[in-house]
């Protein structure tokens, strides 16, 4: 890659400054503020507590990042994109945490073992409110959809990103982080955001067109 390119790359890079920078707000949010209800449903008193699990759910933080870097290397396009649904997707969860704050109850632990303390981490850095919709699962999920719909991924890339997606989403109920409930809001709000993104961004495509085609009538 030229020096050129490089540079572009690290100013496009840039950009992901915006995503923590809006997940300042969840700092503010992530205590209890009266209220807090509970979505817990029978087939989630079902779902068992497998401390394995923790391991897919904290990989998550490294697995945005390798996926950004890798977009925005692969498909500058997609990566903004991808980037607005994410900030989008984040202040709408952000903003229904303001209004109906949920909460989830956590196992008793008896820490034996290095996974139990990773747990243990979690629980304790993460108050248990605010759980939907899932922010993990939102990200997790946009991520996938952006890998799926690029056209300059390989199949092999595409695969392997969609399988820690699932992996973790579903880690979220494992280690009782969520609830089934919290993961189709999560879905829910990221094929809205996909929506309304792909919808502005044809769009301005259209206009584009439109502006080209008037100036070369003018200049005819």
């Amino acid at each position: 890659m030229r020096k050129a390119s490089w540079w572009s790359y690290a100013m496009a890079c840039s950009a992901l400054l915006l995503i923590p920078l809006v997940g300042l707000i969840y700092v503010h949010l992530n205590q209890a503020t009266g209220r807090a209800y509970s979505l817990v449903t029978d087939l989630d008193r079902h779902i068992p507590f497998i401390k394995g699990f923790i391991v897919p759910y904290l990989l998550w933080y490294g697995f945005l990042l390798v996926g950004f870097l890798y977009l925005a290397y692969k498909d500058r396009r997609v990566y903004f994109f991808a980037i607005l649904e994410f900030v989008v997707g984040l202040l709408l969860c952000y903003g229904v945490y303001a209004i109906y704050q949920t909460t989830i109850p956590r196992p008793e632990l008896t820490v034996t073992d290095w996974l139990l303390r990773m747990v243990e981490w979690v629980y304790r850095t993460d108050q248990p409110f605010n759980c939907f919709p899932s922010t993990h699962v939102l990200t997790s999920y946009l991520m996938m959809r952006a890998y799926l719909r690029s056209k300059s991924i390989r199949v092999g890339y595409k695969i392997a990103i969609s399988s820690m997606s699932v992996l973790i989403i579903i880690s979220t109920l494992f280690v009782k982080q969520h609830v089934l409930l919290d993961l189709v809001g999560a879905v829910l709000v990221a094929e809205g955001v996909i929506y309304a993104v792909e919808r502005i961004r044809k769009g301005w495509g259209a206009k584009s067109i439109e502006v080209k085609v008037h100036t070369k009538q003018h200049n005819i």
